[in-house]
């Protein structure tokens, strides 16, 4: 008896080892109380979300999908539920609605919870908090808020970090004590629970006595939650029997309402702890056993519920990473598009650039050449009226050098006239002839006024040119200055004035020295060009 005992209790020690699963935290949705979930339940759920997705009905087909996934996760068919979830969330992203993904996110906190991912539940509860409060409005998001901060506070005390819970429990206090209706049971009931955990048994025996009357009267399906924690408790305090009866109850609720099948495997284990308490190790290790079926059953991929979960979920991972590649490709290709334009209008620009630089460069060569063209006429036109300017007065000069000539010949003849009148005048005293050689003699002045008169008419201002230039030329300086500008030779300046050569070459030295020219200087050009 004794080698049985000991061959059972190891074999019982070692499945209690290598088949022990964690324990997951408990969960409430605000629903009807005692919510009954079965096929006809499903059936029902999937109906009304098809409804709404045939009415192109976004937020109201997100709440049937997430509705038939939350009770097909209570009814432990997780792959079904993730499923859905998975329809709800790309639903609502391509609707682009975020109170549908926070539905979404919400449902998927509690799927994950009960695989035991706490840190993936307690982020996609925040994601769905977040969602909540900046698309509903105060008065819609408190029962929402309420149900999301008491999940947390299930998360983190099931991760044994009860400070942590205790102020998301104090977070749904605030909410509730604000509403007119306000009934904290479930918060008193995880506040008792977090009472053992602390060590203070008494209290929390006490807390969760007052608590199960409300529940067994008002929602008896919480009570698959609040009797496991007085079962552990009174297991704690060695009411073996009392502890028993409550996992037996625990057990009896969830199949009569097929709700929070999840916590399944943890009853029976606590059942086993209890049995084997009692020493009644057979029944400790059926228990055991029936909590490690009923653990694979849920959540071994082996499991027929399960067998294409890890491929099945992957599906939504490939569809973001799909779409997330689609957005990449078309980014790129927006990017591509807009670095051609870029390209074109850089090409169009610098096309423009060289086209007005070219244009520029014509039009500053034509207006360059028309320059060139107009200056060169100009200049034409200039040295052709130069040209005639100059002929033009060569032909003046040669004619005031002819009439210039003409009156040096007929000076001489006077002249000749004058000098033998006065030898007659000396061999007869006759009036007459001093009256005529008067006459000669003013004939002779008038003849010289009569050249300058028309020597100026040719070369106007050259008189007060010279004497601008050069006040103190004498009235003779002028008529020589007069004769060398029309070229007139020595021997013809001598017989127009009236004097002899070496008289006209003293009154040139004269003149040069009066002009101030150096034995360098030529006087023909110097008068010329005044």
């Amino acid at each position: 008896m004794s080698n049985y005992l000991t061959r059972h209790l190891t074999g019982f020690l070692l499945l209690l080892t290598t088949g022990c699963v964690q324990l997951f935290a408990q969960r409430m949705e605000f629903t009807p109380a005692s919510t009954l979930y079965s096929d006809s339940t499903l059936a029902a759920l999937d109906e009304r979300a098809q409804h709404y997705l045939d009415a192109r009905d976004t937020l109201q087909a997100v709440k049937g999908l997430s509705d038939a996934a939350y009770a097909r996760a209570h009814m432990a068919k997780y792959s079904q539920s993730y499923d859905m979830y998975w329809e709800a969330l790309l639903l609502a992203e391509a609707a682009d609605c975020p109170l549908c993904e926070a539905i979404v996110y919400r449902g998927l906190g509690w799927l994950y919870s009960f695989y035991g991912k706490s840190s993936m539940s307690a982020s996609y509860f925040k994601r769905g908090i977040h969602l909540y409060k900046t698309a509903l409005n105060e008065p819609d998001k408190i029962q929402i808020l309420l149900d999301n901060y008491y999940a947390l506070a299930t998360i983190y005390r099931r991760n044994n970090q009860l400070d942590v819970a205790s102020q998301y429990l104090d977070s749904c206090s605030a909410i509730i004590n604000s509403l007119p209706d306000g009934h904290p049971r479930w918060i008193e009931a995880e506040r008792g629970y977090i009472l053992y955990k602390r060590g203070d048994v008494q209290a929390a025996l006490d807390k969760l006595n007052v608590v199960e009357g409300y529940f067994t009267e008002f929602d008896p399906s919480y009570l698959i939650i609040l009797y496991p924690f007085l079962g552990e408790i009174h297991k704690d305090l060695g009411n073996l029997k009392k502890a028993e009866s409550y996992y037996l109850q625990t057990l009896k609720l969830a199949e009569t309402y097929r709700s929070h099948l999840d916590l399944v495997p943890e009853i029976y284990e606590g059942l086993s702890g209890v049995y084997f308490a009692q020493k009644e190790f057979r029944k400790a290790y059926k228990n055991l056993q029936l909590a490690k079926s009923q653990h694979e059953a849920q959540f071994s991929v082996r499991s027929e519920g399960n067998q294409g979960l890890l491929e099945i979920k992957d599906t939504y991972r490939k569809e973001k990473e799909r779409q997330a590649n689609l957005i990449k490709e078309q980014r790129l290709a927006q990017l591509e598009q807009e670095n051609r334009i870029s390209e074109l209008k850089l090409i169009i620009l610098i096309s423009t650039i060289v086209f007005l630089i070219v244009l520029g460069f014509l039009i500053y060569r034509y207006i360059r050449s028309k320059f060139k063209a107009e200056k060169r006429l100009l200049n034409h036109q200039r040295a052709l009226e130069l040209e005639k300017a100059n002929e033009v007065l060569a032909i003046k000069n040669k004619e005031l050098t002819a009439s210039a000539l003409h009156a040096l010949e007929r000076e001489e003849l006077l002249s000749e006239i004058k000098n033998e009148l006065l030898e007659l005048k000396k061999k007869s005293d006759n009036k007459e002839v001093g009256k005529l050689v008067r006459s000669i003699d003013l004939n002779t002045h008038k003849s010289w006024e009569e050249f300058e008169i028309r020597f100026l008419a040719v070369h106007d201002g050259f008189y007060n040119r010279l004497r601008e230039k050069f006040p103190k030329l004498t009235q003779s300086d002028h008529k020589l200055c007069a004769l060398i500008k029309l070229n007139f030779s020595s021997k013809d300046m001598a017989r127009l004035l009236g004097i002899s050569i070496e008289s006209v070459h003293t009154t040139r030295y004269r003149l040069r020295k009066k002009l101030g020219l150096q034995r360098s200087d030529n006087l023909e050009d110097f008068i010329a060009g005044i």
